[in-house]
């Protein structure tokens, strides 16, 4: 390195700007969940669909849960997996209280559970930022501003191209569900202190989603080993 100086001098503020401590859940989070939702029509429901990414088994411990007290098969929330460690679920987004769906969900609007994720990521991606360019992660490390389904960018177009302009050395993050992290694998010391300090964003998190890194390989994200 020209003049003996680490590359993680580059990126050192970014990581000093993380606390380690998620901010508290607002009005709206996406964990937030309410039994009885005000009355709305079916245009306001669909509209207020919102694909989020969570760590795998979010959806089976709720089901857990409803299966305990006692709940029909119909009453279970449904997921699809992303990467290792990680899955989709779709969450109704009504402002001040939100709502995990359900399979009855699908059976009252008729349709399937393939074409619900869709429109939720269609309507997740466009209240997120877009994918930083080339040059801000560029031998280094970037933080995207937090907000809330921040984790649910992994699901945006473009990773791939990023990846490409990158020598194929894009690392990506999620902590929490309104952190995520873009590194440029080839620099050594992002590389070398990166794991650690997502394994401990992910402890402190109110909303963890997952300790690992992850890569694109073939269109699809994988753990980096």
């Amino acid at each position: 390195m020209a003049g003996g100086k680490s590359i993680f001098g580059k990126v050192a503020a970014v990581f000093a700007g993380l606390s380690g401590v998620a901010a508290p859940a607002q009005a709206g989070a996406p964990n937030s969940e309410s039994e009885h939702p005000a009355a709305i029509t079916a245009e306001q429901e669909l509209r207020s669909l919102r694909l989020v990414v969570r760590e795998a088994g979010t959806a089976a411990r709720r089901n857990q849960i409803l299966s305990e007290r006692g709940a029909t098969s119909d009453d279970s929330v449904f997921a699809a997996p992303l990467a290792e460690g990680l899955e989709m679920i779709v969450v109704a987004d009504r402002g001040s209280t939100n709502s995990m769906w359900m399979v009855r969900d699908l059976t009252r609007y008729h349709l399937t559970a393939e074409a619900v994720q869709a429109l939720a990521r269609q309507q997740v991606l466009a209240v997120l930022p877009t994918l930083p360019p080339k040059e801000a992660v560029a031998g280094g490390a970037v933080r995207i501003p937090q907000t809330d389904y921040l984790a649910s960018l992994m699901l945006a177009d473009g990773w791939d191209a990023l990846d490409r302009a990158l020598g194929g050395q894009l690392i990506v993050a999620v902590p929490s569900d309104n952190v995520i992290i873009v590194a440029d694998g080839a620099a050594a010391d992002v590389r070398a202190m990166l794991p650690g300090f997502v394994e401990a964003q992910y402890a402190d998190a109110s909303r963890s989603v997952s300790p690992r890194l992850y890569r694109r390989e073939n269109g699809a994200w994988v753990t980096v080993n």
